[in-house]
């Protein structure tokens, strides 16, 4: 039973989390596929005897790791940014509905099955 609660909040946060995962695993292959081409780039220099372009190469290559290291990271704080916009415009609204116009015998009434709940937990 513990192994489906764990493949359930696992999922749950894959589905949750799903464009963030995608764009870090397409991070991750472009990462790959820039040190791919970075070896073959230095077999080649090494091979023709131009090692004089090899610093360019290297400087290229953490440039564009960098660069894209930079805009996950950027897309990950929007996505913080975003996701806490979203809570805090859920509350308000929850908010304005429950002082919208209701009595104080309501309000105690709600008060009560909010109490019990907690207690129930």
């Amino acid at each position: 039973m513990f192994k489906q609660i764990k493949s359930a909040i696992i999922w749950t946060y894959i589905y949750r989390f799903r464009s963030l995962l995608i764009r870090l695993i397409i991070s991750l292959l472009l990462i790959g596929f820039i040190e791919f081409i970075y070896r073959d780039i230095i077999e080649y220099l090494q091979l023709s005897k131009k090692l004089e372009y090899l610093f360019y190469v290297i400087v290229i290559k953490w440039t564009l790791i960098i660069l894209i290291i930079v805009y996950f990271l950027y897309k990950l704080k929007n996505f913080v940014k975003n996701i806490s916009k979203k809570n805090d415009n859920k509350e308000i609204k929850k908010l304005q509905f429950i002082h919208k116009k209701m009595s104080k015998k309501e309000i105690r009434t709600m008060a009560q099955k909010i109490i019990e709940q907690k207690v129930r937990k």
